[in-house]
């Protein structure tokens, strides 16, 4: 775990020149303000102590200068780290931001994403704490512990030891406690996760708990907090109960010390000298050794909390991927064939589902098509596949000839205006969202758009207009509402490519009578398929496609399918009946 977290570390923060400066500057800080200073502030004892007034004088000279440099070099230290940082940080928030927005669909139907949401924060967050941690306290602490040690053994080699014997016995010994406290700490940050999971999964779906009059999320949470409180409680009782055999290890190193610095004086003025130094030293040995508990707990936290989400920054979830050489999508008519295909989706176990077994469909540029069937036909699958949000695994979809697998996802969908079955909005302003595909469209486009979609009516009665908030995933909208604004949206768009996935499923019958007047208008001369479960949605396109347990089994216009009195015509009768 640590070599991995630190790899990450010295390939991110560690290409950075103000990085390696910012340590540096570390290091001659501590030595001078932790060591050098130490060792004439005990001189200048024994100085005063002798009577020797002009040299001590002298060593109030050095240990100022001593200090200036110190303060500097710690001011230094400071601009320049945080000049890397906010350069660094910037660069592993936008790097995670894409890592995660570039991960398969299958990736983010198998994870909460309010859990996934919080490991943004997370991700660079600890990253950024942990290399303060480095620069901070896990590089003073050693030199702090190091160096004071060897000028005790140069002192007296009896007090050096006595001080080693301190040091590595701590360190022995803390790293055993703090061996036994990890297993606990792993297990509370997995706690803290599930925890976090439940209860954004809670708030994302808010309507259905509150419309449930169910505590089961409460009662969840509760356990889950219950167990925490439990572990955090054995790993508080275990690591009191080790911090006393610690505490007495560093008192009885310390008053030997002590007592060998007295027993090897000669006289007034090395007794002063020496008593000085070793007092010092030993004291800020001590605080260091004691402080090593707490320092190794603050860094194994932030490695557990960053090491889980660098397993996103690699490319395991990641089957889809853009070609080492993509090609360009260049559109002239965006005609669509999809030849051969055949494509399976993975369960749990491994296993596969067939949806489509050798799919054949052609559509002609400037076509456009209707798909409608039964659900689990493969209606949404097929625009999942065109949209590249799953890969075929046999056959080959092209659009004008050329494989959309050997163009970059990002270019592939620049191409297509999609409209998803649930409307999605963020949680932003009417014009951000409208804007969200299009950029800085001119108000008079923006209009038209939202008039070609039936949504201007609704927002200019709204207290705020185009700049009302939506709120998280359009809530303050109706269905009809929303997806009317994602039409507009997908109008602004100007794709050559129109695919409307459901669209229409969330309006009330007269906005869907409305939309579906204004169809033609909206879709214009674009390449579309319109998936739709209503059939009079699609009843005036060029062409229908009924689909059944993923084969095409009819198709043509309207009142071809019709008079064949098959599978579409019973659909027609069901939807018309009673009229």
């Amino acid at each position: 775990m640590n070599r991995k977290v630190y790899a990450y570390l010295l390939a991110t923060y560690g290409r950075l020149p103000q990085f390696w400066v910012s340590m540096a500057l570390v290091i001659v800080q501590t030595v001078l303000m932790r060591v050098v200073s130490v060792i004439i502030i005990a001189r200048l004892a024994g100085q005063v102590a002798t009577g020797d007034l002009e040299g001590a004088k002298i060593s109030v000279l050095a240990y100022l200068g001593v200090a200036i440099v110190g303060l500097a070099a710690r001011l230094s230290k400071e601009l320049i780290a945080t000049l890397a940082e906010n350069r660094q940080y910037d660069r592993l928030a936008v790097a995670y931001y894409k890592k995660m927005v570039g991960k398969d669909m299958a990736f983010f139907r198998d994870h909460q994403t309010g859990y996934l949401a919080g490991t943004f924060r997370q991700h660079v967050d600890s990253a950024l704490d942990l290399i303060r941690l480095i620069r901070g306290d896990l590089i003073q602490t050693p030199i702090s512990l190091i160096i004071p040690t060897i000028v005790l053994f140069f002192v007296s080699w009896q007090v050096g030891v006595a001080a080693l014997g301190v040091v590595v016995a701590q360190i022995i010994y803390i790293s055993w406690a703090s061996s036994i406290a990890n297993i606990y700490r792993s297990r509370t940050h997995e706690i803290y996760r599930k925890i976090s999971g439940v209860f954004s999964d809670d708030m994302t779906n808010i309507v259905a708990y509150k419309t449930s009059g169910s505590n089961h999320g409460a009662k969840t949470i509760s356990k889950l907090a219950a167990e925490e409180v439990q572990l955090f409680w054995r790993r508080r009782k275990v690591l009191a109960i080790l911090d006393t055999p610690r505490d007495f290890i560093t008192v009885l190193g310390t008053a030997l010390a002590f007592w060998l610095v007295i027993n090897s004086s000669s006289g007034a003025d090395t007794t002063v000298g020496l008593v000085v130094l070793t007092v010092t030293y030993m004291f800020q040995i001590f605080q260091n050794v004691s402080n090593i508990p707490d320092l190794i707990a603050k860094h194994d936290d932030l490695v557990t909390r960053l090491y889980p989400t660098l397993d996103y920054l690699t490319d395991r979830h990641e089957t889809i991927r853009d070609p080492k050489e993509p090609r360009p999508l260049r559109i002239k008519k965006a005609a669509i064939n999809i030849s051969q295909v055949s494509f399976s989706y993975p369960d749990d176990r491994g296993h596969h589902t067939p949806v489509f077994t050798n799919l054949d469909l052609y559509i002609k540029g400037g076509e456009q098509i209707g798909v409608v069937g039964l659900s689990g036909a493969g209606k949404s699958t097929l625009a999942s596949l065109l949209m590249r949000f799953d890969d075929v695994t046999g056959g080959v979809i092209t659009i004008d000839g050329t494989d959309i697998r050997d163009v970059r996802q990002a270019d592939l969908r620049s191409h297509i205006a999609y409209v998803p079955q649930e409307p999605l909005l963020f949680h932003r302003t009417i014009r951000e969202n409208l804007q969200y595909f299009g950029g800085d469209v001119s108000e008079d486009l923006m209009i038209r758009a939202a008039k070609a979609a039936h949504a201007h009516e609704f927002i200019s009665k709204l207290p705020a207009g185009y700049d009302t908030l939506v709120g998280e995933r359009g809530i303050k909208l109706s269905g009809g509402q929303k997806q009317r604004v994602v039409i507009a949206r997908a109008i602004l768009k100007n794709a050559p490519i129109m695919l409307f996935d459901e669209a229409t499923s969330a309006l009330d019958s007269e906005s869907e009578r409305i939309i579906q007047k204004a169809l033609p208008t909206i879709i214009g001369k674009r390449t579309a398929i319109v998936i739709a479960h209503r059939l009079s949605t699609i009843a005036g396109l060029d062409r229908i496609i009924v689909m059944h347990d993923g084969m095409i089994v009819e198709q043509g216009t309207h009142r071809e399918l019709l008079a064949l009195q098959g599978r579409y015509h019973s659909l027609w009768q069901k939807q018309t009946a009673g009229r």
